[in-house]
C-alpha cells in the first residue's frame, strides 16, 4: 500500500471513529493531499502513521505513557514542515 493511502486510512478512522480532533486532522490532511511536496521523507510519514494509529487523547494522564498524543503528532507535523 502506498504509504499516502496509508496514512489516509489511519487518519480518516481515528477522525471519524477515534477522538482525533478536527483541528490535527487537518494539517494531516494537508500532508496527504500534497504528496510530492513531502516526498523523500518517508520515516516521518511512517513515524506519523504509528503515531496515528496509538493515539490516545489521555496518553499523558497515565503514569505509564505508551501511547502518542497530540503533542508527538504536532512535533512530526512539525519536522515535515521544515
Amino acid at each position: 500500500m502506498d504509504i499516502f493511502a496509508e496514512l489516509e486510512k489511519v487518519t480518516r478512522h481515528e477522525h471519524e471513529h477515534g477522538e482525533l480532533p478536527d483541528w490535527l486532522a487537518e494539517p494531516i490532511y494537508e500532508v496527504i493531499n500534497n504528496p510530492r511536496r513531502y516526498q523523500g521523507k518517508d520515516y516521518l510519514i511512517e513515524m506519523l502513521i504509528d503515531q496515528l494509529n496509538e493515539y490516545d487523547v489521555y496518553a499523558e494522564a497515565g503514569c505509564c505513557r505508551w501511547a502518542s498524543d497530540h503533542e508527538d503528532i504536532k512535533r512530526t507535523l512539525g519536522k515535515l514542515n521544515q
